[in-house]
């Protein structure tokens, strides 16, 4: 019997171009994010002030959390063609701001660095939900799918209304690995991309 394994691999990235191996990691520093708050001020005219204006810091501080694993391994054994079941990562999210979450540079199945797209293809999906990994909630927004590169361009976005009052929410992305052509020999497939996050 023949056993390959298939690797998807989605690299976390933010505004800041974040970026890191298959089992990332990251985490927005609200002190960081507060701090560059604190150096933009907003430019505004005091009551009963003429032709001239003054500082005053903005009176919202920006709170931005994203964590988890947005990578995954799919485990095949044998020859044959068929869809796997679906993977999913739980994203923890705590936010106080509105956001949008964009899928891009998804590229075909490759191995060795070389494009396997004959070989099959895996299915995306993300959607946002109110809650916690341990205790989803109802769905905020989405979902949105795409294989392989059609998942690019697709994009969630969390609107000031739709912000739970503890800001607490999951992303949760799936994957869905469809094998097309039998296979010969022992492989690694990898597939890419990345989710970015832009605070709006």
């Amino acid at each position: 019997m023949t056993h390959f394994a298939v690797l998807a691999v989605l690299m976390a990235t933010s505004h800041t171009a974040q970026r890191g191996g298959f089992h990332r990691t990251f985490i927005y520093d609200p002190a960081q994010i507060q701090a560059w708050n604190r150096s933009n001020h907003v430019d505004t005219l005091e009551a009963g002030q003429s032709g001239s204006s003054k500082f005053k810091p903005m009176q919202t501080l920006t709170h931005v959390s994203v964590s988890g694993n947005f990578g995954g391994i799919f485990n095949v054994n044998g020859i044959g063609t068929a869809s796997s079941q679906t993977e999913s990562n739980e994203i923890s999210v705590n936010t106080n701001r509105p956001l949008t979450f964009t899928a891009n540079s998804f590229k075909p199945l490759s191995a060795a660095n070389s494009s396997v797209a004959s070989m099959g293809s895996i299915t995306y999906s993300m959607a946002l939900y109110q809650g916690t990994p341990n205790h989803i909630g109802n769905l905020v927004s989405g979902p949105v799918s795409g294989t392989d590169a059609g998942f690019s361009g697709q994009s969630l976005t969390l609107v000031d209304a739709q912000i739970p009052s503890d800001g607490n929410l999951v992303l949760v992305l799936t994957r869905t690995l469809t094998l097309t052509e039998k296979a010969l020999g022992a492989y690694k497939l990898v597939g890419t991309g990345n989710i970015g996050v832009t605070i709006n």
